[in-house]
């Protein structure tokens, strides 16, 4: 994937940069202050190591000196997050441009002194020159938490795609509608009532639309008159089980779509939309940016365990009982 495919891919970056790196997250709570950190119970001249990477040392002391007064153990956590991902996954490299691309983008929208604060507080020491770092590390968590999701399906996607669902987003211009009845005064479809205005911005969307430079979502975040706009028109899992709390045209039209497809214009009691299907498949919904952040803030525990797994399958182990029982904690007493 090039560079250009890559920005088109992640527009959003630029909208929600700074909450991702605030929301990379504090998973070990303040409870793991004055805690002893230990990695695979390895001593080394009577120290403690946290972990051992390409041959190098990192030990428990330098963590707690170096991070625990500004910050607490959760950064030796988030460290040790670090060293599993890159144990575990190749940096690629659309990894690399991805990240490159993106660290560029947030230096050209925020002070230096505003993201230092920000890496800071997710465990980057060195400033803005951890940037990219970041991106790269986001990309594989994400990539952990994927794998882990899929490998517990029922508990993690079985309510959250429900049956036949569909990930949705779309584009809303707002018009005066008609209602048009049946005889039993049911509404059987509704009529748009447009302004010019409202006419010549549908066109301009649908132009944009075939442009191929653009993709549907940056069209929605320009365009859409409804509140999803900030996330390109993401609506979410429309479903047999929750279709009946949208407008009735709009959901049959949504529900109708085949992967990938792009509905014609729509008009519902809003007025006109155009409805994407992003996908119906586990994978395809876990691609997605936003199902998945929403996925992890609705199961609060889900990225500490896929961490966790992943640690484990590497070989690495955490080996303080007491910091142990505060992650199993965390994580709901699972092991």
């Amino acid at each position: 994937m090039d560079t250009k495919e890559l920005l088109k891919k992640y527009w959003f970056i630029g909208v929600v940069a700074i909450a991702l790196i605030a929301f990379i997250g504090v998973y070990a709570a303040d409870t793991y202050k004055n805690r002893e950190v230990t990695v695979e119970g390895k001593k080394v001249d009577d120290r403690y190591v946290v972990y051992s990477l390409d041959g190098e040392d990192i030990y428990a002391d330098d963590f707690y000196n170096t991070l625990y007064d500004s910050y607490g153990l959760n950064i030796s956590f988030l460290s040790y997050e670090r060293a599993v991902l890159k144990n575990a996954y190749e940096t690629t490299e659309e990894m690399s441009t991805y990240a490159a691309n993106y660290a560029t983008n947030i230096l050209s929208r925020y002070s230096a002194s505003d993201i230092e604060k920000s890496l800071k507080s997710a465990g980057y020491s060195n400033g803005v020159d951890d940037l990219q770092e970041y991106y790269i590390n986001l990309q594989k968590r994400d990539q952990a938490v994927k794998e882990f999701v899929l490998a517990n399906s029922d508990k993690y996607l079985k309510d959250a795609t429900g049956t036949n669902g569909r990930l949705i987003y779309h584009i809303l211009v707002k018009t005066e509608v008609e209602a048009v009845n049946d005889e039993e005064g049911n509404v059987k479809e509704y009529k748009a009532v447009p302004t010019e205005e409202q006419t010549a911005k549908l066109n301009e969307i649908l132009a944009a639309l075939e442009n191929e430079e653009n993709t549907f979502e940056y069209v929605a975040y320009q365009y859409s008159e409804d509140g999803s706009s900030s996330s390109g028109g993401y609506i979410g899992v429309v479903n047999e089980e929750n279709k009946g709390n949208y407008d009735q045209f709009f959901a049959d039209a949504a529900m109708n779509l085949k992967d990938g497809e792009v509905s014609d214009v729509v008009t519902s009691q809003f007025g006109y939309h155009i409805i994407k299907n992003v996908g119906s498949t586990p994978e395809a919904m876990l691609d997605d940016y936003y199902f998945l952040s929403n996925l992890e803030s609705q199961n609060q525990s889900l990225i500490i365990e896929s961490i966790m797994k992943k640690a484990d399958e590497q070989g690495f182990a955490i080996v303080d009982e007491d910091l142990k029982a505060q992650i199993e904690t965390q994580m709901g007493g699972e092991e």
